[in-house]
């Protein structure tokens, strides 16, 4: 088809260099290829979540597919098999229907050897690196034998009841279902019921463990006092069994629309969830492996191009009882110091974060919370053996790392757990893209020392909808909360499948988004956020993070996340701060000099708990040397007292060990409407970056030593408000007196900060900032004093520039004389400028459509691509449906295209000086999706898509100039004619959202104006 042929939209691509293996140091400071900061290298480029959906696609295609992906500018892929999200059912409608025969290409076939190969050797000769799932769907398990030790285990139940004062003397309720775990008894006190669950109190003091008394053949003889208060009682028998939780169904259990090859052996029976809370459990994951997957060319190349070994989120709750492994019980009694079997009743359906059915609980005050708290506590360190085996796999055997979405969603301490994986991994979704969320996860694996903190990212509802400023804006959030390296969710295999139409197979039945790749029509433009986000990773990779303060923060249930301090006092003040449960105490680093909390990692300048926090043994004990060596410690509220456990003596200890410390001078305690940031003031402990601004500004630090920089990030979160609201304005004072630079992540610009004042200790840097925009500021040290610079630039500053003999400032119009102060106390007298801005109009637009091939189950082609109707005399720049109703149901690429006069007719072409003008900027505002700007056909450099805003003085003639800008598209409005018939492995988008995604905005939304300028020197 005929495209307008002054339009550039080939993308900016940069070549980035081969990669070398990632290696096992999972450090700071680890001796990896990062790159430059212009180009950074493969292992700290973002990577795409890759799914293939089974082994029978079309091998040419993934490998066209990885290369594609380097292309736009990822450093590598996540190689996950979908498997049909492991056809359980999880969605609405019947379960999706298998289009090849999975008993063939089930994970770990052959067949799904040579995928892995070709993933692998085409990322080798592209300069990539591969995360490789260590099993299928999410990872949690493998083909194994089905009775196979290793595999997930359950508690199954059963009770009787026996009147009070009465006697059993029977067969155990359930025998035979299983190995017995514990038998026990109990006297019911009270029944409370509601409409959809009951609460059972037990009498704590009747408990008892009966389990020796059993015999060979499950017969049990008890009698119960004579003289009982109460309801009945209960006789308990608990029975360990595989819960077999299907990771993937086999193919004999779920609809097939092609035949299925008969199951010979355990290799084709589908996956299963392994034991998560055991060395065993992991030791199946690793045999498979090794005896079907790591021959010796494989494991040559996952040397060479290896990432990580990779597992996801932990879900497998769902249809669990109660988490269990044969160990539990005595690793229960060597860790806790009593016996699990008699509290077994009140653990029993505490898995999901509804209520349950049925629960026991206790007479105590606590209702038995405490023995609840015990038990998963043991999980939490029985699941830290299975992580740590597996690390050590992947680094001793792979010479690669382990990374893993660490226990949330389950009943854990993630906190705790967070150091035992080599690059621990959170995700958008389920941290609710919640900047303290985010931050709950971080502390830990700073503290450990962690070089990667990884994110799934992007994921949200509906698929086809997502724009890219929607990932770009979870990528700033994240970096916010500490986190600094992104896999993208997620990106399709984009060849032919059974019963799949155009756009392409599509994971979680249309649910999530997004589906990335070449079906897309902005993938071209794909590079300007990749590039982006791989220098913000670079920035954010280097170094160690520094934060001003550490949150106490213990539980054992993280089954959902919430934020933990919501008032906005400590960020209004410009305080950074994380969090950190009291078992990371026990990490090398977590120790205080000077005051200071791990002075190699975080350098922490306080410890807060607040009076509701949950102290443990070890967390007092070291609380108590950190205050002891001069570390500011605050009660927020008041002194806490709940005790981690069932440990009397512990708590009592704990308590008094706590209000031992408040004599100490640097220990305080608050009332609870006492702001924190009030309190930290009284001390004289202040943030890093004191904040001053009429917005929401978020500061993350990292220090170089290696390099003497301090970079840091910061971040206008406006993402309350909509698109293109939001500006700001204000100052920052950084404890730094480095030379300070702007690190242009958009561009890989470095240049120097030219405004900004400094004392003796400080840094104070004035910023605006658009909503939701970002910038890098960086400071080095150097032995030299600062160089010439601006000290207060008048409001209209553009830009300034400057170089070893010259300082230029960049001014847009004024009326009034400014003045301008320099570091060397001259003050420059400026003349007014009299050009004002001007918006451009009388535009002309070409909409490419990006629709479905005449043969919607053919995938080779993009799309079938046409150019509509051109509209001319676009005054205002709005919507493309507002501009025509024709345009509602369209999706693709738009080509606008207008011109303008230079120089302006307002500018006098007289000698007066304040109509002399010198350059000009382009302002777009902010891009809804993607775009790219061409002025007389040299196509800018990436815009900032918070503020699309560039200096074009440099592609500027006298008289007219052409401005092209090419922006593209989400498919959702392009999808909405044919949402009735399309499909993906057979399963309708209209099964799952009968109605159409809704119009979208497309297009320029904002006016686009051309801002000139007056160039002074200052010097």
């Amino acid at each position: 088809m005929v495209r307008p042929t002054a339009i550039l939209i080939a993308a900016l691509i940069l070549q980035f260099q081969k990669v070398h293996a990632v290696g096992v140091d999972d450090q700071v400071y680890a001796d990896i290829d990062y790159g430059t900061f212009q180009n950074p290298s493969a292992n700290v480029r973002p990577r795409f979540r890759y799914w293939p959906n089974d082994a029978s696609v079309n091998l040419s295609q993934v490998a066209d597919d990885v290369r594609e992906a380097g292309r736009v500018g990822v450093g590598g892929i996540e190689l996950l098999g979908y498997f049909l999200y492991g056809d359980i059912q999880l969605f609405p409608g019947n379960y999706d229907s298998l289009q090849s025969d999975w008993t063939l290409n089930g994970f770990g076939s052959p067949s799904w050897s040579n995928l892995l190969n070709t993933v692998l050797s085409t990322a080798q000769e592209e300069g990539l690196v591969v995360d490789m799932a260590i099993g299928p769907n999410q990872g949690a398990g493998v083909p194994a034998p089905y009775e196979s030790d290793g595999l997930m285990w359950d508690l199954y139940p059963y009770e009787v009841a026996v009147p009070l004062g009465g006697s059993f003397d029977g067969v155990l309720p359930g025998w035979s279902s299983g190995p017995l775990v514990a038998a026990s008894t109990g006297l019911v006190l009270d029944v409370t019921n509601s409409s959809d669950a009951s609460n059972i109190t037990l009498s704590h003091s009747s408990l008892a463990d009966i389990t020796q008394l059993v015999d060979q053949n499950g017969h049990v003889n008890v009698s119960f006092p004579s003289q009982q208060s109460g309801i009945e009682n209960r006789v308990f028998a608990y029975y360990l069994k595989h819960s077999h939780y299907p990771e993937v169904q086999a193919s004999d259990r779920v609809v097939a629309s092609v035949p299925q090859s008969p199951i010979e052996n355990w290799t084709q029976n589908g996956s299963w969830v392994v034991d998560h809370f055991s060395a065993l459990g992991a030791q199946v994951i690793i045999d498979f492996w090794k005896d079907h997957l790591l021959d010796n060319s494989t494991t040559d190349l996952i040397k060479q191009v290896g990432n990580y070994m990779w597992e996801d989120s932990q879900e497998f709750y769902l249809l669990e009882n109660t988490f269990w492994t044969p160990n539990l019980t005595a690793a229960f009694l060597a860790n806790r110091g009593y016996a699990v079997n008699q509290y077994i009743p009140l653990l029993i359906s505490t898995l999901t974060s509804s209520a349950p059915s049925t629960l026991y609980i206790l007479d105590d005050p606590e209702a038995g919370a405490s023995h609840v708290a015990d038990y998963r506590q043991t999980l939490t360190e029985l699941n830290r053996i299975y992580l740590q085996t597996l690390s050590s796999w992947a680094q001793d055997t792979l010479g690669i790392q382990f990374s893993s979405q660490v226990v949330y969603n389950l009943p854990m301490d993630m906190l705790a757990n967070i150091p035992s994986v080599n690059a621990p991994e959170c995700e958008s979704l389920a941290l609710s893209d919640d900047i303290d969320e985010y931050r709950q996860f971080t502390g830990p694996a700073n503290l450990a020392g962690k070089r990667v903190i990884s994110s799934e990212l992007g994921a949200q509802s509906f698929a086809y909808q997502q724009q890219i400023p929607s990932v770009v804006n979870y990528i700033k959030k994240s970096v916010a909360g500490g986190i600094n390296q992104f896999v993208i969710h997620g990106y399709p295999y984009s060849g032919n499948y059974g019963n799949t139409t155009w756009p392409g197979f599509t994971t979680f039945d249309y649910s999530y988004s997004e589906m990335h790749g070449r079906h897309q029509p902005g993938w071209d433009f794909y590079s300007d956020f990749l590039n982006w986000t791989a220098r913000i990773q670079w920035v954010t990779q280097t170094g160690v993070p520094k934060m001003d303060i550490a949150f106490w923060s213990k539980s054992t249930d993280y089954r959902h996340l919430s934020a933990k301090y919501t008032p906005t006092d400590l960020l209004e003040a410009g305080f950074s701060y994380e969090y950190l449960s009291p078992d990371n105490f026990a990490l090398p680093e977590a120790y205080v000099s000077d005051g200071v909390l791990a002075p190699e990692r975080q350098a922490f300048k306080a410890l807060v708990i607040g009076a509701n926090e949950i102290l443990t043994g070890l967390g007092v004990t070291q609380l108590a040397k950190y205050a002891q060596a001069g570390l500011p410690v605050i009660f927020n509220g008041g002194l806490p007292s709940q005790f981690e456990g069932y440990n009397q003596t512990g708590a009592a200890s704990a308590n008094a060990t706590i209000s031992n410390m408040t004599s100490l001078q640097n220990v305080h305690v608050t009332s609870s409407d006492e702001g924190i940031a009030d309190t930290l003031a009284s001390l004289n402990v202040t943030p890093r970056t004191a904040v001053t601004t009429n917005g929401t500004w978020y500061t993350y630090w990292r220090e170089d030593n290696t390099t003497s920089f301090d970079y840091v990030y910061v971040f206008n979160d406006a993402s309350s408000l909509p698109s293109g609201q939001g500006f700001s304005t204000g100052s920052i004072t950084f404890e730094s007196t480095g030379v300070p630079y702007i690190y242009d992540a958009w561009t890989g610009k470095v240049e120097s900060l030219l405004v900004y004042e400094q004392s003796e200790t400080n840094t104070t840097v004035p910023l605006q900032l658009a909503g939701d925009q970002t910038i890098i500021i960086a400071f080095r040290h150097l032995a030299f004093g600062q160089p010439l610079h601006v000290i207060s630039a008048p409001p209209s500053t553009l830009d300034l520039n400057s170089s070893s003999t010259s300082l230029s400032i960049h001014r847009s119009y004024t009326s009034e004389t400014a003045q301008c102060l320099l570091s060397n106390g001259t003050s420059v007298t400026l003349s007014p400028v009299l050009t004002p801005p001007f918006a451009l109009t009388n535009w002309s637009l070409i909409v490419e459509s990006w629709t479905s091939p005449s043969n919607p189950y053919n995938l080779d082609p993009v799309a079938e691509r046409s150019n509509l109707s051109t509209f001319s005399n676009i005054q205002s720049l709005v919507s493309w449906s507002d501009i025509s109703s024709s345009l509602a149901n369209v999706s693709g690429r738009g080509y606008y295209s207008t011109d303008f006069q230079w120089p302006p007719s307002s500018t006098s072409v007289s000698d007066d000086d304040a109509s002399v003008v010198d350059g000009a900027f382009i302002d777009l505002g902010s891009i809804v999706h993607t775009a790219r700007v061409i002025i007389n056909g040299q196509t800018l450099a990436p815009l900032d898509i918070s503020w699309a805003r560039a200096d074009i003085s440099a592609y500027l003639v006298q008289g007219t100039n052409l401005v092209e800008v090419v922006v593209s598209t989400s498919l959702g409005n392009g999808l909405r004619t044919i949402w009735d018939s399309i499909e993906t492995s057979g399963k309708k988008a209209s099964t799952q959202f009968p109605d159409p995604p809704s119009v979208a905005d497309y297009g320029l939304l904002f006016p686009v104006q051309i801002i000139p300028y007056k160039t002074d020197e200052l010097r």
